[in-house]
Parts: C-alpha cells; structure tokens; sequence
C-alpha cells in the first residue's frame, strides 16, 4: 500500500471532504442513475489482463494502491449505504422481498469471524481483506442489494434491458473491428505464452457474458409469440444476434460455449412448441458451425485424435493430452483441507501444491481455479452450503413467479436464470470469486428474477405487449 507524505495527505483529505458529499448526494437523490452507472460500467470495460504481455492497470484496480479497495469498489458501498440512509430516512417500509440482505449479514458475519481469528494468529487485516478471500461474494450482495431497490419499478426494468441490449451491442461492434483489424484481444495467452496462431474476440469470461445475455434477449424477442417486431427491426435484431453468437464463438472459451448452450435451455422451457422446434433447428445448425471453428481453430492444438469431444476435454480423463490433470489444483487444496472441511482455511488462506505443475499461479496458492471451490477453501462447506442456498433461493423464487410475469417482466425473469446457467462452468471451473467485475455481474443475474417479481399487479406488464421493443 502506498505511503503518503503529510502534503499529499492533506490533499487527499480535503479532496475527500469535497467529492465524498456529493458523490453521497447523487446516490441519494438519483439511485436508478447511479445502479444503470454501475450496470454500464461492466458492460463496457475489461476487467482481465490475463494473457497480455505488458500487463495494465484496469478501471477495476484503480485506487488499490492508495486506499487498497479499489475506488470502484468504495462507490458501490457507498451508494449501498445512501440508498440505505433514502429508505430509513423516508420512513419507506417497502421493500422487495429478496433475500439478499439477509444473505449478506451471513456472509458479513462470516468474515468478521474470520477477521477475529485471523488477527488472533498474527494474520493482517488487509490479507484477510483481501480479494483472493470471500469479499467479492459480500460485493456481490452489495450489488444484488443496491439494483433491487433502485430499480424496482416498471420503468427502471425498461431501462436496464435496454442499457444492457444497446451496450453490448456497442461491445460487440467495437470487439469485431478488433478482431478483424486490429490482430483481435491483446490479452491472449494462446498466442502471448504459447505461440499458438490464434484470434481472440474476447478473452476475459465477463465480456463472453456480456455477449451471451444479449444474444438470449435478442433470441427471445425473435422468438416469443406475443412479441410483435417490424420487419426491420427483425433483421437488425438478427443481426446483432449473429454477432454476439460470434463474440462467444471466437473467443474460444470452452466455459463460454457450454454456457451458451446451457442457456438455450430456459428459451426450450418457456417457448411454445413450434418456436421450440425452430429454435432447434436453427441452435443445431448454429452449434455444429461453431463447434467446427473451434475444432479449426483453437482444438486442433490440444488432441491428435481429431475427435470435438475428446479435444474440448483435452485436459480431463485418462486419455487427456496433457501430463497432469486440469483438476490436479483441486486435488492438491483438498489435500490442504484436512481438518479444516467444515469452516475452510480463513479468508488468508493457501493451499500446497507442486509448484513446477502449478507454474501459473506464479507462486501464490490463495485461490483455486473453481468458484465453488475456492469457498470451500477460504469458508468449508459452510460457505459453500450459504452460497448454494443463495442460488436455490433465486431459482425457485424463479419457478414460483415464472407463471404469473408476461412482457418485459419475463424476458427480466428468464434473462436472469439463464445468465446463472452460463455462469455455472465458471463456478465449476473458473475463478469468479476473486474477480470483481464477474462477481457483480453473477449478482445482476441473481438480482433479475426478484426485479421482475417485486412489481406489483397494478404495475406489471400487459401480457401481450413487450414495452422493451416498443
């Protein structure tokens, strides 16, 4: 952490007493403003530089040098607490009956814990802090939080689907002149670190989200009878359906594809017959193009047998391509984990492995590549169990409502649930947990469902009518 001088201080001081008032007035005078902000915010900035030879600072990291939680991360908890102080200061009683908060004094709880414990075996208050621990799950409760009480109306559900449509459409334009143009992501290890000849659209899995939760919504409102589209409007939505499919499909991510096909899945459930049947047939022919690509262009490095299913695993089972096992990490934190199933290792905590294998982690072992995973090691099965509640609460209070929600309500709803199903390799896979950005975009999917359950009959949407395409 940086260390300033006096004058520096004082600077710092009085700057603070300047923006920190207004920066709590506008979170309290315009909360739908400032959540929409956030929203747009991860839309459209990166937050991986995994895979870059020259790595940068991203808006995600700034400040971390001088206040250690980033200034991105300082907001959010400010304009948690403004919206907190708008409620208690309106003496408003209504609220919109989502589970987060309860979930969050749990996980808060569990932290303090571990700070007490922590600071009684001689561990630093900023380790046990820090973002390798469980923290991002407490931002990302935060920010469930904060979209469901600022954007609890009719209007504010409008608003964020079409903030979400309209910018990854930006993201997606501005990511295929990339990839056309200009030699495509910069951060790409495939090419950095292992001189493969290969272009990525996207590297970081948040942006393939991004990519996939449009593609969904575009699909949906192409597909959905009661939906009422001008022919222009048809092929422009085509259109961009086809370029965010690409987004997904060349940036190469297994986790990526398998989520995209895991969210086809809502689209089966809630279709009539005969769109299911169109969407099958359209998805067959849209899923063997992309599996031929990424056989061709990225898979054909990884398997001799040229088979798609044993070249997408290369990396898992006895046959693998490689030496060790993807899942040799694992085995090495569960090895790490004896004794200490129930509660975990602490938020500070580290596993042991061999170190030439897990070359990558560049010799620090506090995380795991699994969501699920790494809360097993930082909180034990504990942990993991609130967690795993935390997602039953949301997809059952999906079912529940799902029947009763028609219009933008239900595109909100089914976005919602089917953004969980792509982000569920990740938390088999990936590292989530100690990503800020894809953390608060696991919360905007959890937020969804409950922003499409909390309008009241009076304000739900007409059936028959989508106001998002109007």
């Amino acid at each position: 952490m940086q260390v300033l001088s006096s004058g520096d201080a004082i600077t710092l001081l009085l700057a603070a007493l300047v923006v920190l008032p207004l920066a709590l007035a506008i979170c309290i005078k315009l909360p739908q403003f400032v959540a929409l902000g956030f929203v747009a915010i991860l839309f459209l900035f990166s937050s991986s530089t995994w895979g870059q030879i020259d790595a940068e600072n991203t808006l995600y990291s700034r400040g971390t040098g001088l206040f250690y939680f980033s200034l991105l991360n300082l907001l959010l908890w400010l304009a948690a607490a403004s919206l907190l102080i708008r409620q208690l200061s309106s003496g408003s009683t209504h609220h919109p009956g989502s589970p987060f908060p309860l979930f969050l004094f749990a996980f808060i709880f569990m932290l303090f814990a571990h700070s007490v414990l922590g600071l009684m075996a001689g561990i630093d208050l900023l380790q046990i802090l820090s973002y390798s621990g469980i923290i991002n799950v407490i931002n990302m409760l935060v920010f469930c939080s904060l979209l469901t009480w600022a954007l609890q109306d009719q209007q504010g559900q409008r608003r964020l689907l079409l903030l979400m449509l309209g910018l990854a459409a930006v993201r997606a334009v501005y990511g295929m002149v990339r990839y056309l143009w200009l030699g495509g992501d910069s951060a790409n290890p495939y090419r950095n670190f292992e001189s493969l000849d290969i272009t990525l659209f996207y590297f970081d899995i948040a942006d393939n989200f991004v990519a996939a939760i449009a593609a969904f919504c575009i699909a949906w409102l192409l597909l959905m009878p009661t939906v009422k589209l001008s022919l222009l409007k048809r092929v422009i939505l085509l259109g961009l359906l086809a370029l965010e499919i690409a987004a997904v499909a060349l940036s190469f991510r297994r986790s990526s594809l398998i989520g995209l096909v895991l969210m086809t899945t809502v689209l089966l459930w809630q279709l009539p017959w005969r769109s299911r049947l169109q969407l099958l047939l359209a998805g067959s022919g849209v899923l063997v193009v992309t599996a031929s690509v990424f056989l061709r262009e990225r898979l054909q490095f990884n398997s001799n047998n040229g088979s798609f299913l044993a070249s997408l695993f290369y990396d898992i089972g006895v046959n693998r391509a490689t030496e060790v096992s993807r899942f040799y990490e694992l085995e090495a934190a569960a090895q790490s984990l004896q004794g200490y199933w129930l509660f975990g290792l602490g938020s500070w905590g580290t596993f042991y492995g061999n170190e030439d294998i897990l070359d990558y982690h560049f010799g620090k072992f506090d995380f795991v590549h699994s969501g699920f995973g790494h809360l097993i090691l930082k909180s034990g099965l504990a942990g993991l169990a609130l967690f795993l509640a935390l997602l039953a609460a949301c997809a059952l209070r999906y079912v529940r409502f799902r029947p009763r929600l028609a219009g933008n309500a239900a595109l909100t709803a089914d976005a919602g649930i089917a953004g969980l199903l792509f982000w569920l390799p990740t938390l088999l896979i990936g590292t989530p947990i100690i990503e800020f950005r894809t953390m608060l975009l696991i919360g905007l999917c959890l937020a969804l469902p409950y922003l499409a359950c909390v309008t009241s009959a009076e304000r739900m949407t007409t059936p028959g009518r989508l106001y998002v395409a109007a």
